[in-house]
């Protein structure tokens, strides 16, 4: 009887802890850069090459922030994920401390 009562214990703190800690990492994926004291310089023009299939999405090259530096990444062709078809470009935005850099992402 104690066996199964402390399983059980164990079990619902287990789970209560994996919820804790998926609601954790969803809170902090929003946070996806570090803070950078100067704006970011204006992006760089690219010339982009035919895509490799009819339904890839050309990805545009962006700033990324690297130990307080700006890092230039440059654009690819990427496969949309399933049910999901428009690119929504990484941003800048302006906090009290700085530039937060914000990941892009795939929209329906």
């Amino acid at each position: 009887m104690l066996k199964r009562f402390l399983n059980f214990t164990i079990m619902k703190s287990l789970k209560s802890l994996v919820i804790v800690g998926g609601m954790l990492s969803f809170t902090l994926a929003g946070c996806s850069g570090e803070i950078v004291s100067t704006s970011p310089p204006n992006a760089i023009i690219e010339t982009y090459p035919a895509p490799p299939a009819p339904r890839y999405v050309w990805v545009p090259g962006h700033y990324v922030a690297r130990g307080g530096n700006y890092v230039w990444r440059n654009g690819y062709y990427q496969l949309p994920p399933r049910g999901r078809t428009v690119w929504v470009s990484p941003r800048y935005d302006r906090v009290r401390r700085g530039y937060m850099y914000r990941k892009g992402y795939w929209k329906r």
